[in-house]
C-alpha cells in the first residue's frame, strides 16, 4: 500500500531510550492504523543502529506489533534519509536560535 512517502518522527527534550522508542512505535501503529487501513502490507521501517533502536526491548516491541525494521549499515549516514531533515531542525529555520541540540 503506498503512504505517500511520509516521514514519521518524534523528538523529546532527553535521551531517548528503549522505552521511549517502544511507546513511539506504538503510537505509529495506532496513527497509521487510523489513517491508513491496511498500511502494514510492504511497509519497512528502516532505523540505525542506535542502542535504542537495537535493543531487546525495541526488537521485542516491534516484534509484537509486527513491524519490520530494517537496519542501517554501520556508519552510514548518507544511506538514512532522516538525516537530511534532522539536520534542518538542528541548523536550520526550525532552530532559528542555534539552541544546542546535543550535550556536546
Amino acid at each position: 500500500m503506498d503512504t505517500d512517502g511520509r516521514v514519521w518522527f518524534s523528538l523529546t527534550h532527553a535521551n531517548t531510550d528503549s522505552n521511549i522508542m517502544a511507546l513511539f512505535l506504538h503510537h505509529l501503529k495506532e496513527k497509521l492504523d487510523q489513517e491508513t487501513p491496511g498500511w502494514e502490507e510492504g511497509t519497512y521501517f528502516q532505523v540505525d543502529n542506535a542502542p535504542y533502536h537495537t535493543s531487546e526491548k525495541t526488537r521485542l516491541a516491534a516484534n509484537l506489533l509486527r513491524l519490520k525494521l530494517i537496519f542501517s549499515g554501520p556508519y552510514s549516514y548518507s544511506a538514512a534519509p532522516i538525516e537530511l531533515l534532522f539536520s534542518a531542525i538542528k541548523h536550520g529555520e526550525l532552530n532559528p536560535e542555534g539552541l544546542p541540540t546535543s550535550k556536546k
